[in-house]
């Protein structure tokens, strides 16, 4: 399969740059080509730009982690995109994903399009339905010089003429440089050295992780014992992949960034259910207080500190997210709902989670409407449920628990017929044959209990927690249609032989 490489997108721009200064003098020309507006989306508030496939609008997640530029199962199945095998897997923190493609007649990352028709890799498994329908990959955001500088939410691309050897100081504020370190990755995002705790660790810059994060296996050669004091188990974090990855906080003595040294700070150690290329990984948090430069003509990193907290502790509520949400982000207005309702690094407050739940679920924020509806369904008002979860549903199509209690809704209001023509619709949609897929056809009678239960056992790794989720779902199912004797049953099985699930990071 032929994918559309992305670096061919900002040709003409690359191309125009180079012709303005084509008769400058023998200095240094610094050319700026592009400049593209950042805002946080989806649970996560992760940095994201506009763009469009196919002529309808796309959010895009800005990820110099990522090996490409490709689509998500959301951007797919919101267009009805036919999805081509490839043959071909991506590694990242959930595990392994299987890489299909679609071809697209037009794809726009803010000024720049490509109008002909292109391949573009499909990542297929994911921890978490997606809330973005694309990744904008190293290779596109690296193709030329680039400076991230998330407090300004700005991204800006630059060509140099003749800056060679000329320390490019875009910014008022010290800088520290450095080198770009040796790299066996195919991704063109630089590896660089870092000490932490006075060990040398190979790191890299992650604008698609929502904090800064260490290996367990970086941690433990830092000195670091999960089991230990100043070490706090957090839950799961999820990414590229269909498993979650157990996440500790740590602290640290110090880390030092060139001629930066950062003392008692506060790391994530996440053990990644597939392999990862570096030691550490600078997130967001980071990119907060820093100004940025990968300077890709000079093979060299460009960092200012901007002030505040450089590494996020824990989880706690961060000033910036309070300021999207009060400015009208019905994202950052969910994620506050969610830090006060679980009591994530501030006093818990069911009221103000109550108050930020409502109004996120009143601005359209499909995950805010998703947990209300799902509330309202568990509590036997099923017609408060069913309003909420279609109009959460049709932003969110590629969820796969939300149909499910859809259908519950429906069947328990009488309208058994419509439920499954929904459910079938929504099956169809998603192109998918991975979990929770087999209960979804249990629910439509196309699988019986038992070949469901095979189905949740034949991943060895998550074989008990689908079967956990299978029993319930299926109880659900049972009661929905008034056959308490089985909901019941199944009921009693989960709870006798089921652990309480982890949080989720």
């Amino acid at each position: 399969m032929n994918f559309m490489h992305m670096p061919l997108l900002l040709a003409a721009l690359l191309l125009s740059g180079a012709a303005r200064a084509a008769d400058a003098p023998p200095r240094c020309y610094y050319i700026e080509l592009a400049a593209l507006p950042v805002r946080y989306v989806g649970p996560g508030l992760s940095p994201a730009v506009e763009g469009s496939i196919d002529g309808m609008p796309a959010t895009m997640l800005l990820d110099t982690g990522a090996f490409d530029t490709s689509l998500t199962m959301t951007g797919v199945v919101r267009r009805e995109l036919g999805l081509q095998m490839t043959g071909q897997y991506v590694q990242g923190f959930g595990g392994i994903s299987r890489l299909y493609a679609a071809r697209l007649r037009e794809f726009v990352i803010g000024p720049v399009a490509s109008k002909r028709s292109v391949s573009l890799p499909v990542i297929y498994d994911t921890s978490f339905p997606p809330s973005f329908d694309a990744i904008v990959g190293a290779p596109f955001l690296l193709q030329a010089d680039l400076e991230v500088d998330l407090r300004a939410k700005r991204l800006r691309f630059f060509r140099p003429k003749d800056c060679a050897d000329v320390p490019l100081k875009l910014w008022t504020e010290a800088t520290v440089e450095l080198p770009f370190a040796r790299s066996f990755s195919g991704s063109p995002n630089p590896h660089f050295s870092v000490t932490v705790n006075g060990k040398e660790l190979d790191a890299l810059i992650d604008t698609g992780a929502h904090r800064s994060l260490l290996s367990r296996s970086a941690a433990r050669r830092v000195g670091i014992n999960l089991d230990g004091p100043g070490v706090t188990r957090l839950g799961n974090s999820g990414g590229v992949g269909s498993e979650t990855a157990p996440t500790w906080v740590a602290r640290i003595d110090s880390v030092q960034i060139g001629g930066e040294t950062i003392r008692d700070a506060e790391l994530h150690v996440v053990e990644s259910q597939g392999a990862q290329p570096a030691d550490l990984y600078l997130g967001q948090d980071f990119l907060r207080s820093h100004r940025v430069l990968f300077a890709m003509s000079q093979r060299k990193l460009y960092f200012a500190y901007l002030g505040g907290e450089v590494f996020t502790r824990g989880t706690g509520l961060e000033p910036w997210m309070r300021e999207e949400a009060e400015g009208g982000n019905a994202d950052a207005q969910y994620a506050l709902s969610r830090s006060y309702g679980g009591g994530r690094g501030v006093e818990r407050d069911a009221a103000l989670a109550e108050s930020w739940l409502a109004r996120a679920a009143a601005a359209g924020q499909p995950h805010a409407n998703l947990a209300l509806g799902r509330r309202e369904q568990l509590a036997g008002r099923q017609a408060e449920a069913i309003p909420r979860l279609r109009k959460a549903l049709e932003q969110l199509p590629a969820e796969g628990y939300g149909p499910l209690w859809l259908y519950n809704a429906r069947v328990a209001t009488g309208e058994a017929e419509l439920a499954k023509k929904e459910l079938q619709a929504s099956l169809d949609r998603q192109h998918q044959d991975a979990w929770p897929q087999p209960l979804t056809r249990f629910y439509l009678g196309k699988m019986d209990a038992a070949h469901v239960m095979r189905e949740a056992a034949d991943d060895k790794a998550s074989a008990t927690r689908r079967s956990c989720e299978a029993e319930r779902i299926m109880a659900e199912w049972h009661a929905a249609r008034g056959e308490q004797a089985q909901a019941d049953a199944l009921t009693a099985s989960r709870l006798a032989r089921c652990p309480a699930p982890p949080p989720r990071g």
